[in-house]
Formats: C-alpha cells, sequence, structure tokens
C-alpha cells in the first residue's frame, strides 16, 4: 500500500468513525419509547387514582407521578383485536375492518402500516414481548418488531420482564421502541367462570371486610334501551340453555359475589404491577429513565358489576375507558389533563412525534405529547367515537345475537345507538351521572343535546368514512 492509498484509508475510517458517532449521538438525542399495555383494566383501576386501600399499584403510580395521565381516555372498540388493531395502525375498527376478536383475514400491511414497521423504518430497534391478538403476522416483515417471544395469549406475564431487560440492556446505545404486552388484568374472565388463573394464582380474601364495595351503580339503568335489555337477558339464557363456558352465571351472583370479583381483578392488576416494576428498575440500571418516554394503557376496561355487567364489549366507561399515561422524566408536566383521547386513533401520532417518524398517510388522531408537556392541544377537540359488535353473546335460539353499535363521548354527555331494538338510543349526562344511571333519550329538555350527539355522530361517519355508523341515523330515532 503506498502512501496515498494509506492516507486515503485513514481518511475514510476516520470519516465512517465520525459518521457513526454522529448516528449513535442522533440516537440518543431521540427518546426511547416504552409502551406498557395491559389487557381489560379499568382507567381508574390503579393506587394514583383510587388510593391505597383496596389495591396498591407503586410501580405505574411512579409513571403518573412524573408523567400526563389522560382521565378522559377511550378505546376505540371494547374488545381485544379491534383495539389493538386500531393502537398499532392509527385506524378506526371500521377502516382497518376488525370489529370482533377474528385475526382472519391478517390486515394489508402496506395499506395499515404497523407503529412497529414505522419506527423501524425510522431507526429505532423494535422489540415486542407479551400478548400479540393483532390480525397481521409476527414477523419483522408484517409486524415491524425485529425481536419478540411470549406472544401467546395466558400464562406469559411472569416471562415478559426477562426479555424485555435483556433486550433494554442489548439496545442502551440506540433509540428503541419496547412494547411490553400484559395478559392481565384479563384473568378476571377465568375468576368468573370459576377457572384456573393462567398468570398467577390471587388467592381469596381473608374476609368480605377486605373486599372493595359493589359498585354505586349495580343496578341496570332507568329508561335502559331496549337493546341493552335484550342483549343483557340473552346473554343470561345462553348461561342456562348451554352457552358454554364464555358465561358466567351473572343473575345468580349477589352484591358480595361483586364485592368478591373486585378483589381479585385488583390483585392481577397488582401481578401486573410487580412484573412492570422489574423492567422500571432495568430502565433506571442502565441509566435510560431520564431517555425514555413511557405510555401506559390498556386494550379496553371491564365491567366490574356496573350494571352487573363482566367482561367488555359494552359502552359503559368501566369497559370503554382506559388508563393512558404519558411520562418522560424532566419533560413532561406531572398532572391530569380531561382532554377526550382516544389510544385506538392517537397513540400512532403520539409515537410517532416522540421519534420523528413520518405518521402513515389516513390516520385521523391527534399527537398527544403537546399537552402531555403541559402544551395546547393542537386542536380542541369536541368528540370522541367508540364502536363495538356483540357476536359472543347469544339468542334464545343459540345463534350470536350479532348487534352493532356507536358511541360519542363528548365533554359533558354520551351518546351511543345500536341497530336494533325499538329504543335503540342511549343519551348520559356524564357530569351529574357518571354511573350512566339514566337514559336521557325521552326527556324533552334534552332534545337539543340529543339533536346536536346526533350530529356528531353524522360528523364522524361522513369525516371517517364510517357507512354503518351512517345506517344508524338512517334508523327512524
Amino acid at each position: 500500500m503506498n502512501r496515498r492509498e494509506f492516507l486515503k484509508t485513514i481518511g475514510s475510517a476516520a470519516f465512517t468513525a465520525t459518521l457513526t458517532a454522529r448516528l449513535q449521538a442522533r440516537d440518543r438525542s431521540r427518546p426511547n419509547i416504552l409502551l406498557v399495555m395491559t389487557d381489560q383494566q379499568f382507567a381508574d383501576a390503579m393506587s394514583c387514582v383510587m388510593g391505597r386501600k383496596y389495591i396498591h399499584t407503586p410501580n405505574i403510580d411512579s409513571i403518573a407521578a412524573v408523567g400526563m395521565r389522560f382521565t378522559r381516555a377511550y378505546c376505540s372498540n371494547p374488545l381485544c383485536v379491534p383495539s389493538r388493531s386500531s393502537m398499532f395502525t392509527g385506524r378506526y375498527p371500521h377502516e382497518h375492518g376488525k370489529q370482533t376478536n377474528a385475526t382472519k383475514p391478517t390486515l394489508d400491511t402496506a395499506a395499515f402500516p404497523t407503529m412497529g414497521t414505522v419506527l423501524r423504518k425510522a431507526g429505532y430497534a423494535t422489540g415486542y414481548f407479551g400478548k400479540w391478538h393483532l390480525p397481521f403476522a409476527k414477523d419483522v416483515e408484517e409486524g415491524g418488531f425485529e425481536v419478540s417471544s411470549h406472544l401467546g395469549g395466558s400464562g406469559n406475564d411472569p416471562k415478559i420482564a426477562a426479555p424485555s431487560i435483556k433486550f433494554i440492556e442489548q439496545n442502551r446505545d440506540k433509540a428503541f421502541f419496547l412494547v411490553c404486552s400484559f395478559m392481565n388484568p384479563h384473568n378476571i374472565c377465568q375468576y368468573g367462570r370459576s377457572q384456573p388463573l393462567p398468570d398467577g394464582d390471587v388467592g381469596k380474601p381473608e374476609s368480605l371486610e377486605q373486599c372493595p364495595p359493589a359498585p354505586e351503580n349495580l343496578e341496570k339503568a332507568k329508561g335502559q334501551s331496549d337493546s341493552l335489555e335484550a342483549l343483557w337477558q340473552a346473554r343470561l339464557r345462553a348461561i342456562w340453555n348451554g352457552g358454554g363456558p364464555m358465561f358466567a352465571p351473572l343473575d345468580k351472583w349477589k352484591a358480595d359475589d361483586w364485592r368478591r370479583y373486585r378483589w381479585a381483578y385488583y390483585r392481577m392488576i397488582e401481578l401486573v404491577d410487580h412484573e412492570l416494576g422489574k423492567i422500571l428498575s432495568a430502565l433506571r440500571t442502565n441509566g435510560l429513565e431520564g431517555n425514555t418516554v413511557i405510555i401506559f394503557t390498556a386494550d379496553h376496561g371491564d365491567g366490574i358489576g356496573a350494571h352487573r355487567w363482566a367482561q367488555k364489549n359494552m359502552f359503559y366507561d368501566e369497559c370503554s375507558r382506559i388508563p393512558l399515561i404519558i411520562s418522560h422524566q424532566g419533560v413532561t408536566k406531572p398532572g391530569t389533563s380531561d382532554y377526550l383521547a382516544s389510544n385506538g386513533v392517537d397513540l400512532m401520532p403520539t409515537v410517532c412525534d416522540y421519534a420523528g417518524a413520518k405518521l402513515p398517510p389516513h390516520c385521523k388522531g391527534l399527537s398527544l405529547r403537546p399537552l402531555a408537556e403541559g402544551k395546547t392541544a393542537a386542536k380542541r377537540r369536541s368528540y370522541v367515537a367508540c364502536s363495538t359488535h356483540f357476536v359472543q353473546d347469544l339468542r334464545e335460539d343459540g345463534k350470536p345475537i350479532d348487534m352493532q353499535g356507536r358511541m360519542i363521548r363528548t365533554e359533558h354527555f354520551k351518546y351511543y345507538v345500536f341497530d336494533k331494538g325499538g329504543q335503540p338510543e342511549m343519551l348520559i349526562d356524564m357530569d351529574k351521572d357518571p354511573g350512566e344511571m339514566t337514559n336521557l333519550v325521552a326527556d324533552p329538555k334534552f332534545k337539543g343535546v340529543l339533536s346536536q350527539h346526533r350530529s356528531y355522530l353524522r360528523r364522524y361517519a361522513e369525516e371517517t368514512g364510517d357507512r354503518f355508523a351512517l345506517t344508524l341515523l338512517s334508523q327512524e330515532v
């Protein structure tokens, strides 16, 4: 090698080293993003909201202590696959076509790029550990996650922390996007059916005094739409007519049974909190706590006895309002926001905002980052929307009830409408009636409010292309 070639080689090596250092510095300038998901967790079921008398979640509380907690955040559909599909594509359920728990056929990820793919293309290392339940392949080409494991359903919660910590340690010098997806408190479904709990036993309360009180809205709503009444009765009939293991004998439960149900539910959330603590500790140990945005949320809630309802699907707040905390130590403004948010359509824009990634086309949500950092929202929002499709509940003849509905939540009211029933609408004053006990649709004093919310539903349907919602509006109401 002559002198000129030698100097050229040295120059090339120095350039490469400089470029690598700059890329690494740029990676460190972008925050890591840790998305923590639970399954079936109601928005208020954590001790930073409820206090410690009946539940203690110190690790979730630590995220909220330095972050912004959105108190009026809703899912896009209170069921696993539809909600998760929206969370990871930023699109409404009627857009991606998943309104039930069917994962087949899979989504076209060219038309609906996933959050993992978007961040991987933006230069992030991507990892996913825990429950998947998404309608696209788990490989990196479609799912977008370079490393993943324990993607099945029940029984994996105790196995999530170890690979998550390994991923953090291996990518401490890179910008990474890590999803930790826990199954619990979904095991409450097995509890209600007196089945073994696959993600950890919670035992039994030593006495009834240890149990939280039964919900104040345990009984059904006054003026409840006959759609909901028909659904509720159909579920009970299915139980005793061979409905199978999907159903618990809710009509036999007394208030004390619901108290024990809620006690077990809180224990399951504490199991998740314990595992989460291991992952948060790894961030601190690796010096990454100050450069990691943590987002804590759930795919949907659980009825936990409200209106004698268990599991999900329904528009009641217990089922559709979810926890949503955005925390970036030293950057986010600690506190709460009552901004109407949707983790179904707002999560993708928020994550892209933090990552400096290009938002995929057709995403209609908003980044919540400005609000999380104590700034003004980019846009005033009049409402958020939610959808549902009941197919698990059975009619008296044993066939699926097959009922669909849409919900509009505004600052003061909640409006929902179904495609079946002589009186398919409900209008609730959420300020005066947070338990959703009184249907105001037939009250002449709220005629103007009802008309306004029908208009909101029409606007949503037209702006997002929800043809089914338009058919609801064509009903005689």
